[in-house]
């Protein structure tokens, strides 16, 4: 089965916490390889990508399909702050930033739903083997 997540960092004033993907600028997100952890890999991508360190022990989201191959897709809470984080822009790579919405084009329909999802707080725990992961919440 193949798991790819998505992490959705969001502030009250309408910006996303986003990187410049082949297609323009996108949610930070990756696949999580055969017998890893979705959480920690979805943490450790997270970091590397965007220099943010986050737990993104909740989801807004998730997506089942089963074509061609099962495969499974999070939308995971990557945190929610009043404003852009003081002096953000001078700790972010290059390629990522805090983007007014409006910057995500077309976003697909799993995006838009964890979107209203992040909008009225409502979220679920990711569990691992029916636990949350000890290392995601430092």
């Amino acid at each position: 089965m193949n798991i790819t997540f998505l992490v959705l960092a969001t502030t009250r004033d309408g910006h996303l916490l986003m990187v410049q993907g082949t297609d323009g600028w996108t949610l930070p997100n990756g696949t999580v390889p055969h017998g890893s952890c979705p959480v920690l890999t979805a943490r450790q991508t997270l970091m590397d990508t965007t220099g943010y360190d986050r737990g993104v022990t909740d989801a807004y989201a998730i997506s089942v399909s089963t074509e061609p191959t099962v495969s499974l897709t999070y939308v995971l809470d990557g945190g929610h702050t009043p404003t852009i984080p003081a002096g953000a822009h001078k700790h972010l790579p290059a390629n990522a930033g805090w983007l007014p919405l409006r910057e995500l084009h077309e976003p697909p329909p799993i995006v838009r739903y964890a979107l209203t999802a992040a909008a009225q707080r409502r979220r679920i725990p990711v569990l691992v083997n029916g636990e949350r992961p000890d290392a995601a919440y430092t």
